[in-house]
């Protein structure tokens, strides 16, 4: 019997092609406005992003971590794509002196040696890793986040209907592959072990042409 042949997306060569051709529409060209809500939210809970440390994981060219640095916090930026990380260390040499401080951390995220974070910022990395890889997802990010931290998130949530729907939560036309969607019920499961539910719900606001209505703010605080 021959073996099951793994999904490329697993590889860090199926996202260094996405790169190269260009074909990566997860890329914003700014920080997501859904993310940039959800921190707004997480300072309203007593944790203002200045002088925080905030881990990004699957960060791509960046944008995200530049906006949150930007506002005073030493962020950690993680992606396998080398493209991605030339990108970000170019950006990183323009940043005002007077904002907070970028560390980029090129491989995978799960192989790179956890530290302690104040928050974790998601964006497209959830949805793009294999919803099978989820439960060590949740697993990880924990081992991140200090007692009391955030994991503060833009989620792509759908009705357990409409998920069960989509051949393994894939939102390609083709139903295979990344991004994936997720549902209410999904996120409660993955997460409950390890964090309180504090916001989870539509997000005020979206962008514009992408997956309206799916884009969902996520605040899970790290329990002690």
């Amino acid at each position: 019997m021959s073996t099951p042949k793994e999904p490329a997306w697993l590889t860090p060569h199926y996202w260094q092609a996405r790169f190269d051709s260009g074909d990566t529409p997860w890329e914003l060209g700014h920080p997501s406005v859904v993310l940039l809500e959800a921190f707004d939210i997480v300072s309203q809970l007593g944790c203002p992003v200045s002088g925080t440390k905030v881990l990004s994981p699957g960060c791509g060219k960046g944008s995200d971590a530049l906006a949150i640095a930007g506002r005073g916090a030493h962020v950690v930026a993680v992606d396998w794509s080398p493209i991605a990380v030339n990108s970000l260390e170019q950006k990183r040499s323009e940043m005002s002196s007077s904002t907070g401080s970028l560390e980029i951390l090129a491989g995978d995220f799960f192989q790179i040696p956890c530290r302690t974070v104040d928050c974790v910022a998601e964006h497209t990395f959830f949805c793009a890793i294999d919803p099978a890889a989820r439960p060590r997802y949740a697993e990880r990010i924990a081992q991140w986040i200090r007692p009391g931290g955030f994991l503060v998130g833009n989620f792509f949530v759908l009705p357990d209907a409409e998920a069960a729907a989509l051949p393994r939560l894939s939102l390609t036309p083709a139903g295979e592959g990344p991004p994936f969607a997720t549902t209410v019920a999904e996120l409660h499961r993955l997460f409950s072990s390890y964090f309180t539910m504090r916001v989870l719900r539509p997000a005020l606001h979206q962008e514009r042409d992408r997956r309206p209505g799916m884009e969902w703010v996520g605040i899970f605080q790290r329990v002690a």
